[in-house]
């Protein structure tokens, strides 16, 4: 890899890491301002959104940045064995069914009589952010111990 792929890969990683960090304190206000009832749900929500995106779009960046557009037979081999399609996938059906479970519950929860599935549904989308989170964390960790290997 080149010198400045190299810069290139750890100003995308560092950004990552911010983003994602900053991604946690938003979920954590987000759910503070959901139980305390302090009516600043919407402009977290749409911040959530917007810092998820971010924080996959600096993610993958870093991940093609050094990449060549050809693989041969060994590098398609090694995706093949290594599934990692599947978790790519899997983690946006878990960002996505994250995001639904906690709008719906955040709907639900502007509405009267509803809070006991309102609370349901929020509880299980932030499980959702936290298990999307812990997976982006063990990739980057994966990312990161190969790419001292290497």
């Amino acid at each position: 890899m080149k010198k400045n792929d190299k810069k290139r890969k750890l100003k995308y990683a560092i950004s990552t890491v911010f983003f994602l960090i900053v991604t946690i304190l938003d979920v954590f206000d987000l759910y503070n301002d959901i139980f305390n009832g302090r009516g600043h749900t919407i402009k977290d929500l749409i911040w959530l959104v917007i810092l998820i995106l971010a924080t996959c779009g600096n993610y993958y960046l870093m991940k093609d940045v050094g990449t060549i557009d050809d693989d041969d037979e060994r590098d398609a081999y090694v995706e093949m064995k290594t599934n990692s399609m599947m978790f790519n996938i899997l983690n946006w059906i878990i960002i996505i069914a994250s995001i639904v479970f906690s709008v719906w519950g955040v709907i639900l929860y502007s509405r009267n009589g509803n809070e006991t599935l309102a609370f349901t549904l929020i509880i299980i989308g932030a499980v959702l952010s936290a298990i999307w989170i812990l997976t982006i964390i063990i990739n980057f960790i994966v990312w990161a111990v190969n790419y001292h290997k290497n």
